[in-house]
């Protein structure tokens, strides 16, 4: 059985009436929009802000005495990426005779936007001074390259380990200008 209003007229169920569309359609529009926007947010979150503040800070100062231990060793070379074959060389050299170079390098590829894209390579002493490693994927635009000497424990080396400090070479390359990055030196 139906109601009838008062002036007599069934106004039948209420997704008929005009009056319930007028309040629930703006809403049902606004959902509609917002959900592909909220999921956009979620999985595209900034990347470039860090969670652990503290931790870095305390890492700057690490960093400043590798940059400055590089500097002290003149680090120069050439860091060379084969799209074609997928290859990385780095020539490099140092000014201090004495210093025996480890058998690998790290070699860090962090993206300027997405830490998702971010690669790290492994660099394996070829020949005194030329390390060769592979990419998993091409790499394309422009990247901030990190180039560290691998850190060896005492636990590595025995009681007789050398006081050994870490190094880093940073720069920029721009693999849609060029394929190879000269640091150190005139630069």
């Amino acid at each position: 059985m139906t109601e009838k209003n008062l002036d007599g007229k069934d106004d039948g169920p209420w997704y008929k009436q005009f009056w319930a569309w007028f309040v629930f359609a703006p809403l049902l529009i606004i959902m509609a929009i917002w959900v592909p926007f909220l999921t956009v947010i979620v999985k595209g979150a900034d990347d470039t802000v860090l969670d652990n503040y503290y931790k870095e800070g305390r890492m700057i100062n690490q960093r400043v005495d590798q940059d400055r231990h590089a500097r002290e060793l003149g680090l120069t070379g050439t860091l060379r990426v084969d799209q074609e074959v997928g290859d990385v060389i780095l020539t490099i050299s140092s000014i201090d005779a004495d210093y025996a170079f480890p058998e690998k390098l790290e070699l860090y590829f962090d993206h300027p936007f997405e830490a998702d894209h971010d690669t790290f390579i492994v660099l394996q002493e070829v020949i005194p001074g030329r390390y060769q490693g592979e990419l998993e994927r091409r790499l394309n635009n422009r990247w901030y390259i990190r180039l560290t000497s691998m850190p060896v424990t005492t636990a590595e080396l025995g009681a007789a380990a050398p006081d050994l400090e870490d190094w880093r070479i940073i720069g920029e390359l721009d693999l849609a200008k060029g394929s190879s990055m000269t640091f150190g030196g005139d630069e």
